[in-house]
């Protein structure tokens, strides 16, 4: 293993110390988007490790497309933290940044193994003399802002794991080629195999390690001489060899992947990859819903790389998390023509410095090649998106640690050369640090960072639309409406964020506004389904139960588990007296919610349960069942006198949540009419230490003392209480004759 000289242990301190101070205000911003779906709301995290093969993720939208059930990595790693200390962001974050600052050790230590053990640029590199480039490297890879989004936001920490089993795969086949003993050369190998599949279990961005193994095995391996050449080659060959007898479950891991998440997406099969380069396909996040094909994705990339990316490394100003980057319209496309040629001409620039420093080189290619999974011609969710750099980026660290080291060498000489070298290293990585600090900021909540994303896209709607979603967890309606409104306004079609104005105008009881955007949604895309469910729940607290059953109906048609629709039209069926068709629409409800309780986003299905969650998602105690659903069905029962299928079902209300009031009323009634008075005084004198203030238990505790207990001064105490609590009460004036009567007495 590698051991640390007391320089190289001072390099170490400064890159913690430099990488924390900038990060050092991310500790307290906020969980985002889906950091809500993974952690926040996910009450299978708390189960994960008792039930991991049934475990998923909140929203199964995300985890289709994110395909989780391949990150088990991650999702342990989202464990150890609900494990020390709950869903408290402050160690999430402590995690993410650890991580971070791994991977830049990581960075320092696999540099320095190839500059102080191989000889390739035509000075050489001494032992002692490869650290700038190793410290540089790192600095450069620690501080830059274009990593704050794989750092800051908590669920890219799949990026990041992916990157620092890379690296630690990647250093220990180095140290696996230059082992001399068997022992040790197995430990390495057995390392390196594991940190790859470690990284698999973190994404799958991996994949790109062979190539880029490869090519460092060209450049810095093969350049020995005849008989160590020949034994790196044969290690190599047992190295590749290796590779082999794993690849059919790296395979399994990887295809798994695609075909859920790329593959899916330009609806092909493995072997006809080449036969979609023209095959439309739908960018899934695109709110025109534009039909393009992989071909032109891939030409989309080409601006991506030099236009966002490059642009950002270079000129790191305006960052965005929603950028509005406008899809490539052919080859005859002058940016696209630009960006090929610029990407050549980097490329060819890489090769001319091939033999005067193949760092440069197998710089260029490293950030080339692990970019290519999220930027070729397989679509994903958006052309751009930051976290996808974090792993090429260390090649583009690399290159400009080289330059920054040539020129520190050139002017160390002269005392003036080198505090003018000095202040040219110090101050990109002065900058670079304090930009990396401001963006963090931006990262603190979701306003902050979508009214940052609004501002630098304002002809994007989704930006708005997510700012619109902020500001509603807020209460804040009206910048809600203000929000969503100017996202329609972008995009008069964009169903989803019509869907959330009707939502908003829902909660300020404006119930004909809500109904004209859902049919507005309706009219663009009749298969929205939670559209045809919020206008169910409009039409129904209009009093259009008709119109809301027939929205229920279409609901259930389009999902037959979405059992928030099945709670709701069971409540009109029992009001109606259709008590067999409440019944076992009940009983659908009881069975799908047990089975996809955690189907709920915080961003999109919530609004879609948001007027019961305070009769039963408070009640929800470890995935079971909710208790409204059986004292619903224990209400139907009463009114057809099936007094003991009542008892049965207001009992299992209460075994699932014992401080569920309206279902413990029920039972002291029940009790009452049994006779059975001491059980159900005991019951009601339990009501009142959850609520002090219910009427109803003084009130049948008053008659309980007056009627069949003989005690009419306690009968007095808990009337007059009741006639407090609720002067109007249809029984008011028998009541006070009653107190009357026996004060007279």
């Amino acid at each position: 293993m590698v051991m640390l000289n007391k320089r190289e242990a001072c390099s170490f301190a400064v890159i913690i110390l430099i990488s924390l101070l900038s990060y050092f205000n991310i500790f307290e911003n906020s969980f985002h988007f889906d950091d809500f779906g993974y952690i926040v709301n996910n009450e299978g995290l708390k189960e994960y490790f008792r039930h991991p093969t049934t475990f998923k993720p909140v929203d199964p939208i995300v985890f289709t497309l994110l395909n989780l059930e391949n990150r088990s990595v991650v999702m342990d790693s989202f464990f150890l933290n609900y494990s020390v200390g709950g869903f408290n962001v402050f160690g999430f974050h402590i995690f993410n940044i650890s991580v971070h600052i791994l991977t830049c050790l990581l960075i320092f230590v696999l540099l320095k193994e190839t500059l102080c053990n191989f000889r390739f640029s035509k000075n050489g590199f001494k032992s002692d003399a490869g650290i700038n480039i190793p410290l540089l490297s790192s600095l450069l890879f620690a501080v830059h802002p274009i990593n704050t989004q794989a750092v800051t936001y908590i669920s890219n920490r799949s990026t990041l794991l992916a990157t620092f089993f890379f690296l630690s795969s990647f250093f220990f086949l180095i140290k696996y080629t230059r082992s001399a003993l068997y022992s040790s050369a197995f430990s390495f190998i057995f390392l390196s195999a594991i940190s790859l599949l470690m990284g698999f279990g973190s994404k799958p961005i991996i994949i790109s390690f062979p190539a880029v193994f490869i090519i460092y095995y060209l450049f810095f391996l093969s350049q020995k001489s005849s008989a160590i050449k020949k034994d790196l080659l044969n290690k190599l060959t047992s190295s590749i060899g290796f590779c082999i007898i794993a690849s059919p479950l790296i395979l399994t891991v990887f295809s798994k992947y695609i075909n859920s998440q790329w593959l899916s997406a330009i609806n092909i099969k493995p072997l006809s990859l080449i036969n979609s380069l023209l095959r439309p396909v739908t960018m899934a996040l695109n709110v025109t819903k534009d039909y393009i094909s992989s071909f032109l994705y891939l030409l989309t990339e080409f601006k991506v790389i030099v236009f966002y990316y490059l642009k950002i490394i270079f000129f790191p100003f305006n960052q965005n998390v929603d950028p509005d980057f406008h899809i490539a319209q052919g080859l005859t496309d002058i940016p696209v023509l630009f960006c090929l040629f610029l990407i050549i001409l980097l490329l060819i620039i890489g090769l001319y410095f091939y033999k005067k420093n193949p760092l440069i080189t197998f710089g260029i290619f490293w950030f080339y090649i692990t970019l290519l999974p999220t930027s070729s011609i397989i679509p994903l969710l958006d052309p751009v998106a930051e976290h996808r750099i974090y792993l090429p980026f260390v090649g583009i660290a690399i290159i400009f640690s080289v330059f920054l080291s040539a020129f520190y060498k050139k002017n160390q000489k002269s005392t003036a050369g080198l505090i003018a070298s000095l202040i040219f290293i110090i101050a990109p990585i002065v900058i670079l640090s304090s930009l990396t600090i401001q963006r963090n900021f931006t990262w603190k909540d979701d306003v902050s960072l979508w009214s940052d994303a609004a501002e630098k896209s304002p002809l994007k709607p989704r930006p708005f639309t997510n700012l619109g979603e902020s500001y509603e967890k807020k209460a804040d309606y009206q910048k809600a409406i203000h929000s969503f409104k100017k996202a329609v306004s972008l995009a008069p079609d964009y169903d989803y964020a019509h869907n959330n104005l009707g939502t908003v105008y829902g909660k300020l009881n404006q119930f004909d506004l809500a109904i004209k955007e859902y049919l507005h949604v309706l009219k663009v895309n009749d298969q929205f389904t939670e559209a045809h469910y919020n206008l169910g729940k409009a039409y129904e607290m209009k009093g259009m139960l008709d119109e809301a059953v027939q929205e229920y109906l279409k609901t259930i048609g389009q999902q037959r588990d979405f059992y928030q629709a099945y709670f709701n039209l069971a409540s009109i069926y029992s009001r109606r007296e259709s008590y067999k068709k409440a019944i076992s629409t009940y009983q659908k409800f009881l069975k799908y919610a047990d089975t996809d309780l955690l189907s709920v986003s915080d961003f999109n299905d919530y609004q879609a349960y948001e007027r019961y969650k305070d009769d039963y998602l408070a009640y929800l105690k470890n995935k079971q069942l909710y208790p409204a659903a059986y004292f619903e069905l224990g209400k139907i029962y009463m009114k057809t006198e099936n007094i003991d299928m009542a008892f049965s079902y207001f009992s299992k209300a209460l075994k699932l949540d014992s401080s569920y009031v309206p279902a413990r009323i029920a039972l002291g009634n029940i009790l009452m009419m049994r006779g059975s008075y001491d059980k159900a005084e005991e019951s009601f004198q339990q009501i009142l230490k959850l609520d002090p203030d219910n009427f109803t238990a003084h009130n049948n505790l008053g008659l309980i003392y007056l009627r069949y207990k003989n005690k009419p001064s306690q009968a007095v105490y808990y009337f007059q209480k009741s006639l407090k609590i609720n002067p109007s009460q249809p029984d008011a004036k028998s009541v006070m004759e009653a107190v009357k009567k026996i004060l007279n007495k």
